[in-house]
């Protein structure tokens, strides 16, 4: 039996969400929420990601206390029980109805009864990724997937928090940014960081 050791684990999981962080912004496809019948998460994904559908379940860590040993047990859990994140691309012909007839599926939330299924802005499912990546790795995604050249960006710590600017490169592995921030009329550069960064 081969065994991983942790960390080695923590960036598998962390390169999960970089490429999904990575498919949520290069692509056209349109995000919707699924709601599956109870205890039917693993079901509803496995039936979803067969039809050729993007389907994004977030996870969290959580640490139980074993009834009998008192043990300490680290498990993984849906951060959102009986809810997924579905992409859909219309452009290969998939729709909600293919969606629905999924095992598992209950429905797909929808403002009302009778309107369309509710899109979820990329802004927010970036956020999504984000939240459950430092839920399940233990630290915020601030690897150079976060941020591209190009981004525009807005300091959020230290001197000058609040000037805003693009990213020019990435160093040591995305842990720093080398930006071009804009301050009293003049553009000045600056290695920064990514986790005084946010982005605009």
């Amino acid at each position: 039996m081969t065994m991983t050791a942790p960390n080695e684990e923590r960036r598998a999981l962390e390169r999960n969400y970089q490429f999904m962080r990575s498919l949520i912004k290069g692509s056209s496809l349109e995000w919707v929420v699924v709601r599956t019948n109870p205890d039917c998460e693993d079901r509803a994904f496995e039936g979803i990601n067969a039809t050729g559908v993007a389907v994004f379940q977030p996870m969290m860590t959580e640490y139980r206390k074993h009834r009998q040993t008192k043990n300490t047990v680290v498990a993984s859990c849906s951060m959102f029980p009986r809810y997924l994140f579905v992409g859909l691309n219309a452009n290969a012909g998939q729709s909600c109805d293919l969606v629905r007839k999924c095992d598992g599926v209950e429905k797909i939330l929808s403002t009302t009864l009778e309107s369309a299924p509710h899109r979820v802005p990329m802004r927010e499912m970036l956020r999504i990724i984000d939240t459950a990546c430092e839920a399940e790795v233990g630290r915020k995604l601030v690897k150079g997937q976060l941020f591209s050249i190009g981004d525009k960006v807005m300091l959020v710590a230290g001197v000058g928090a609040q000037l805003v600017g693009e990213v020019r490169s990435l160093r040591q592995g995305g842990e720093l940014a080398r930006v071009e921030l804009e301050a009293f009329g003049r553009t000045t550069k600056a290695t920064v960081p990514v986790d005084k960064l946010a982005l605009r």
